[in-house]
């Protein structure tokens, strides 16, 4: 999938499927009575995706020779998160979208009730997940639950989100980009900045991942865009629409370009994210 890290992501996949099952067979035990919402967050958790975030937060850890259990607990976090946000994202008052990935969305299969309740539970469960992180120390613990409570909430991910909602076939460019910073790239950048927190106490590298993460976010969101595009499937609100195929592409090699760059200033070899930035440059879906 991830072409340059096939190893690296082999590697991540087994860690990652591991602590996977073994969280959801200790969940299975705690809602041992409420079978259904366990079903129902299992359902679009394990319904596909690239585990993006999560890798990031793995390779990040490689960067600095750290373990990448060592990144586990808030990479399973944030994929809990983004699973959370796209269950809410599917609802009738919101997107109103039936399918996702091929398979029926979790409210058309487990209700809206049920799909509502979902997603409040698995934001849920990421903070208890990061709290419970037996790897890390609890000063460390309590700024990577700070940064992911902002990079989520109403300034980040869920204002992204209102923003979006609100938005209409008037929207600028710079209207746009704030939405999809928020709404795509704030999980993104809470993914590096906690894995950086984890794996190095050097405060420079932090700035730079932040600024990497921020750029590769919108850079992932663009791309999605020109994808979506080639499908037939463009959306008012996106770069496509407002710039059309070229300026969308020269937007899409800036961004890259500013990652790249701030790579260029962290104290360690930074191979493995720029192939993550080459990856999203030359991906297919």
């Amino acid at each position: 999938m991830f072409k340059g890290l096939e190893s690296e992501y082999k590697n991540f996949s087994t860690e990652f499927d591991q602590f996977s099952r073994n969280y959801f067979a200790q969940l299975k035990l705690r809602a041992h009575d409420i079978s259904t919402l366990v079903e129902s967050i299992q359902y679009s958790f394990s319904s596909g995706g690239k585990r993006f975030r999560p890798f990031l937060a793995y390779l990040v850890a490689q960067l600095y020779q750290q373990s990448g259990q060592k990144t586990m607990s808030l990479g399973f976090a944030a994929e809990l998160i983004h699973t959370y946000s796209l269950i809410h994202d599917d609802l009738p008052c919101m997107d109103n979208d039936d399918f996702r990935r091929g398979l029926p969305t979790n409210h058309k299969k487990f209700g809206e009730d049920i799909a509502l309740l979902s997603g409040d539970a698995l934001q849920s469960e990421a903070f208890q997940c990061l709290a419970h992180d037996q790897l890390n120390s609890a000063e460390d613990k309590v700024i990577v639950i700070g940064h992911f409570a902002q990079f989520i909430g109403t300034a980040g991910m869920v204002g992204g989100q209102v923003l979006d909602m609100k938005s209409n076939y008037s929207t600028t460019l710079e209207q746009l980009e704030i939405i999809h910073q928020r709404k795509t790239g704030d999980l993104v950048t809470a993914s590096v900045l906690c894995a950086a927190q984890y794996a190095t106490s050097n405060k420079n590298d932090h700035t730079c991942l932040k600024i990497f993460a921020q750029n590769l976010g919108l850079a992932f969101q663009i791309k999605d865009d020109l994808l979506d595009g080639l499908d037939g499937a463009q959306d008012h609100k996106s770069y496509l629409k407002l710039l059309g195929v070229a300026k969308t592409k020269e937007k899409l090699n800036l961004h890259s370009s500013l990652a790249k760059q701030s790579l260029d200033q962290l104290s360690v070899d930074t191979n493995l994210l720029q192939k993550i930035i080459d990856f999203n440059l030359n991906r297919e879906k």
